[in-house]
């Protein structure tokens, strides 16, 4: 573009709103970040010049792109405006070829919205939402539905990551090379070369390539190694998880650290709480944790221990041990529950 060309970006009330992921006040500067720009708190810190043309852009119209500005440049040239007001009336941009900017003409570009408003607000997120999958598909991703997919704009994916319908990728998320996520909310997590996620909320956490996780699994805070298999109803906070671990369904996780290859049973609880603090619990590599079992911490399992189904361990174990807890069974005879009692018993 050869016309000198100066951008102010002026504040407004609702800049500092989020929009996917970042401030409404970030997208323009970004987007234009090769003119020679300038943030003011109102237009009177303007400065018109003449000679070049000055645009005013409120910092709450975050769709602006270079394209746009080219189109304005173009448009105040062939007409030879002085001055030109930008989308709908009362939006407070506008582009000044000399030193006056009141406009007496209007140019509604539709990227020229601002998100003030119910009706405005819902046009720059549908806008703004197209533009970030879009990105994501640039960078290799496969979203199969935009309509019921949504990403912040700090959503990064690898070349085959695959998004299927019903997602909400938000915050600092990554998705590696050949990952496939399906009705899943991830926010600020690393989703692995292969993983599988399904149905399931994982924050905060990293999931280790070809790990499977899901339906209805929660992760929060949680590092979960290469080939683990988390299940319906498993809930991992704050723990580590090395390679191989498998917890099927129905167990808690907490505050936690579990060694390579060890199976947690169904129904296994990892009492992490004693109402006052947290304490962890260390289980060591090729453990089995029967179905069941209550782990109450702290607590430090060895390797190979053979936690039996319905026990409560309370106390550390040593390598290779067998631990049983749990009250023997006894039979004894029941009667026939049917049978009436006689008359006078």
């Amino acid at each position: 573009m050869s016309e000198k060309v100066k951008i102010w970006f002026v504040e407004t009330p609702s800049a500092g709103e989020t929009l996917l992921g970042r401030q409404v006040c970030e997208y323009a500067p970004r987007s234009l970040a090769a003119f020679d720009c300038e943030r003011v708190s109102s237009v009177g810190e303007c400065v018109f010049e003449k000679g070049r043309v000055d645009i005013v852009i409120p910092l709450d119209m975050p769709l602006v792109t270079g394209e746009d500005i080219g189109r304005v440049v173009e448009t105040v040239k062939r007409k030879r405006l002085s001055a030109l007001g930008l989308g709908e009336e009362g939006s407070g941009a506008v582009a000044a070829a000399g030193d006056c900017a009141e406009a007496h003409c209007r140019l509604e570009l539709p990227h020229f919205v601002k998100t003030e408003g119910a009706k405005n607000r819902r046009i720059v997120y549908n806008q703004m939402k197209e533009r970030v999958l879009l990105r994501l598909c640039a960078e290799g991703a496969v979203i199969e539905d935009f309509d019921n997919t949504v990403a912040d704009d700090t959503v990064q994916a690898e070349s085959g990551a695959l998004v299927l319908p019903f997602c909400a990728l938000r915050g600092r998320t990554v998705l590696r090379a050949g990952c496939k996520v399906a009705g899943a909310y991830v926010e600020d997590s690393e989703i692995g070369e292969g993983a599988d996620i399904v149905m399931s909320h994982i924050v905060s956490s990293s999931v280790g390539a070809r790990t499977t996780v899901g339906p209805f699994a929660r992760l929060r805070g949680a590092t979960v190694g290469e080939g683990c298999r988390l299940g319906d109803f498993v809930e991992v906070k704050g723990s580590l998880l090395h390679d191989g671990v498998k917890s099927a369904h129905l167990s808690y996780i907490g505050d936690a650290e579990v060694g390579a290859r060890t199976n947690v049973g169904c129904g296994t609880v990892f009492c992490n709480y004693d109402g006052k603090r947290k304490h962890r619990t260390t289980v060591g590599e090729d453990c089995f944790i029967g179905a069941n079992s209550n782990l109450v911490a702290p607590l430090s399992i060895g390797d190979g221990t053979f936690v039996a189904a319905g026990t409560t361990v309370t106390r550390d174990t040593a390598a290779g041990s067998f631990v049983i807890g749990r009250v023997r069974q006894e039979g004894k005879e029941r009667g026939n529950p049917l049978r009436r009692p006689a008359e006078g018993e």
